[in-house]
Order: C-alpha cells, then structure tokens, then sequence
C-alpha cells in the first residue's frame, strides 16, 4: 500500500481547513493509499490538549520516515514544514513534491523588480529530491502518474 504524508502549516482556520480539505481530496483521489495527514491527529481538535512536543516529533518523523510520497506545502515557508521537508530528504523519500501556490510565482520574473521570490536553499533541495507544483491538484496529477507507473 502506497503512503502519502502531507506536510502543511495548520494553525489558523484558513490552514486548517486547507489541510483537512488536502487530506479528504487525497483520500478521495487515492482509496487505496494510507494518507497520513497531521491534521486528522485527534489533538487537533483541541490545540490546549497537545501532547509534548517531542510525542508530537517522534510520531511525525515515522511516518515521514516510512511514506513513499511526501507533499509539503511550501507557500508560506512554515519552520515546521521545512524541517519535515528536509527529514524527507535525508530519509531519501522516493517522491518528492514541493507545492507552491503563490499566485505571484507566476509572474514575478517579468518586472524590473520581481515581485516574490521563492527561497534558492529549499527551492534546489525540492528540484534536486524531486518536484515543484503551483496546485494541490497538480500534486494530485503527479501522484496518480507515479501510481500509473508502478
């Protein structure tokens, strides 16, 4: 069975509900797929219950450790999420997909002075490990061609 984890900033109610839509699109695209979402954890539900954060590490690290398709949303460069980025890397994660959906990425080399930039450091280590996508739908397209492939 594949195992898609989901890396994403889910601390405010635009996030959270970003991610819990991530994870029931992805369940819905994938049956057959174990999608580890971080969101779906039941201390989620009530942030004032969090366990400690070493509890909350320990658990996060294995299932990026054992996924076979990470998908980390870059756009808001969340500490959180680049450190399970880089985790997935050095576990050496067969599919990599950064998501960027910064509607300036799109245009910001077309001006004098770009207007966003997106940073070289975590920008290499996705395009080095694996790929960029402007859209979670995009990540989506990608995961069913690397399923396709198997």
């Amino acid at each position: 069975m594949m195992k898609i984890y989901l890396a994403g900033s889910l601390f405010n109610e635009a996030e959270i509900k970003q991610r819990k839509w991530e994870g029931q699109r992805m369940r819905e695209a994938f049956p057959e797929a174990d999608v580890c979402n971080p969101i779906d954890q039941p201390f989620n539900e009530n942030k004032e219950s969090l366990p400690a954060p070493q509890t909350i590490y320990n658990s996060d690290i294995k299932s990026i450790r054992s996924c076979d398709v990470f998908v980390a949303d870059l756009t808001n460069e969340d500490p959180g999420v680049m450190l399970a980025l880089g985790i997935a890397i050095e576990a050496k994660v067969p599919h990599v997909i950064g998501v960027n959906s910064d509607s300036r990425m799109t245009c910001a080399n077309q001006y004098d002075i770009p207007s966003y930039g997106m940073n070289h450091f975590v920008l290499g280590a996705v395009l080095e490990n694996g790929i960029l996508v402007s859209s979670f739908e995009k990540a989506v397209i990608k995961i069913k061609e690397i399923m396709n492939k198997k």
